[in-house]
């Protein structure tokens, strides 16, 4: 317990002693003529470590007390203010950083009152062209290199794995998966929300890309996971779970047949192809 100055002072009988900092008093005292001093003591070994090396030689010393008069008083009290603003801004940057994460989470759970996530104006690569919004946090988005899948980071911090968020490309509020790797959060996604798991043409397919090209997110995921839930091992074809995916593939398929389709003519003479 700590015990403020009491009796008397270098200055007269203390008459009136308020703490100000821990172990630093505020004094009123009075001198055998009956006038008033004002002043500021301070233990000794807290002096050292809460007040300036300047500051402690400016004291006069009086048993374990550090005391400062009407003249010097000033100097603890500046640097009592500066460690209080300084625990301030901190309090400060603490405060604000709660307020902002309730309101990022909020946009997610909440947003009848904080309004939804902003869709991405860019991406890791450069500005987004075009969007197409899946639900809140949750879109398609192509930029000027190729079209990937957005998730807000409000909607992996409270529905996605650790793991699954390393394989995202953090960008502003957002991470980033290509086409292939967007199996991770769909997979990890297509239970919470209706609208991702629409999203999935074929479930065996998403399975098979994830054991195929992300086997050590497959190894941490089912690690984790009740057997009930985790990735199965299936035979089905590779990143063909999207419906873009397959279009892209049969677009695919229709270039191959109409190369071996094509049959030119030759001059049976020279051997060139004739020009139609």
């Amino acid at each position: 317990m700590h015990q403020p100055p009491q009796g008397e002072s270098i200055w007269g009988t203390i008459n009136t002693c308020t703490e100000i900092a821990l172990n630093i008093y505020m004094i009123i005292a009075k001198d055998a003529n009956g006038i008033e001093h004002t002043g500021v003591m301070a233990k000794k070994e807290t002096a050292e470590k809460k007040l300036s090396p300047k500051a402690v030689s400016m004291a006069e010393q009086d048993g374990d007390w550090l005391c400062y008069d009407e003249n010097t008083k000033d100097i603890p009290m500046y640097e009592i203010l500066q460690r209080k603003m300084a625990a301030c801004k901190r309090a400060e940057a603490a405060i604000m950083q709660q307020m902002e994460d309730i309101k990022r989470d909020g946009r997610v759970s909440l947003s009848d009152y904080f309004g939804e996530c902003k869709p991405p104006v860019e991406t890791p690569q450069g500005d987004v062209i075009d969007t197409l919004p899946i639900r809140n946090g949750i879109c398609f988005i192509q930029d000027n290199h190729e079209m990937l899948f957005a998730v807000h980071e409000a909607v992996a911090d409270n529905y996605m794995t650790p793991a699954a968020m390393d394989f995202g490309q953090k960008h502003g509020e957002y991470l980033f998966y290509d086409l292939t790797s967007s199996a991770i959060p769909l997979n990890e996604l297509k239970n919470v929300f209706g609208e991702t798991e629409a999203l999935i043409v074929s479930e065996d397919s998403l399975y098979a890309t994830l054991n195929h090209r992300f086997r050590a997110y497959v190894s941490q995921y089912n690690h984790c996971m009740p057997e009930e839930s985790r990735i199965p091992e299936v035979n089905a074809p590779d990143a063909l779970f999207l419906a873009v995916q397959l279009e892209a593939a049969k677009d695919m398929e229709d270039e191959l047949a109409q190369d071996d389709a094509f049959e030119p003519d030759f001059n049976e003479e020279t051997g060139y192809e004739i020009e139609p």
